[in-house]
């Protein structure tokens, strides 16, 4: 029989959903200690299995590990955000030009529906859903790309990007959208990495003015869309 510190990856994932959630709702504040042994025991797992987690979740952004001291929860700011974004934008435009020439026509329908979905619920005020159909949209791009390693690699910004709530322009968004979605089902590859380059640009900017004023102030999102 296998020891509880080998347990599958389902628990794993599920261990660090958990202690992810705890971060992103706030449950446990910026600079708190992660005991594994306490963790362990809260979640009725091998303290393997929650080193494992804690190291995924330092991979994405989220713990911060201090040697000879532990894990904590990291300190979210401005400037990691921004790093963030910069790689996003160089991976979503890559996604973008490979989603070229990949897509079926009911990709392209779906992607649209996803993006009326998202200007519907701006309408609405809905900002929560909104923004969880707004990332499965960006999500979805990826997955079309085709390509395993760069979904593997958007997960760490796609949790850092829970901090940040929109707040550009609704019109501006929907119109970027559309025409992201048009370069690719019109297979133009150039064009559509611009587009989708430019499109994470004009967030990150936001970010960047936000810290600049001192006003930016990290908003976890809470969401149960994985």
């Amino acid at each position: 029989m296998r020891d509880r510190t080998t347990q599958s990856q389902p628990l794993r994932r599920h261990v660090r959903d958990e202690i992810q959630r705890r971060i992103l709702s706030g449950e446990s504040r910026p600079g708190e200690r992660l005991a594994q042994q306490s963790l362990a025991r809260k979640l009725g797992v091998g303290q393997g299995t929650v080193r494992e987690s804690l190291l995924e979740l330092e991979w994405l952004g989220l713990v911060d590990s201090i040697d000879g001291l532990g894990a904590f929860v990291g300190k979210l700011d401005a400037s990691r955000l921004v790093e963030a974004y910069e790689v996003r934008e160089y991976l979503e435009g890559l996604a973008a030009r490979r989603a070229c020439g990949r897509v079926s026509q009911s990709d392209v329908i779906a992607l649209r529906a996803m993006v009326e979905r998202i200007w519907n619920l701006s309408e609405e005020g809905n900002v929560e859903e909104m923004g969880a159909v707004d990332r499965a949209f960006h999500l979805q791009i990826m997955h079309l790309s085709r390509n395993s390693v760069l979904v593997r690699l958007a997960e760490g910004y796609r949790t850092l990007g829970m901090a940040v709530r929109a707040s550009r322009d609704p019109i501006a968004v929907h119109g970027e959208h559309q025409r992201i979605i048009e370069a690719i089902s019109r297979n133009m590859p150039d064009e559509a990495e611009q587009l989708a380059r430019q499109h994470v640009l004009e967030a990150r900017r936001i970010i960047e003015q936000e810290a600049a004023r001192n006003e930016f102030v990290p908003k976890w999102v809470v969401t149960t869309s994985g």
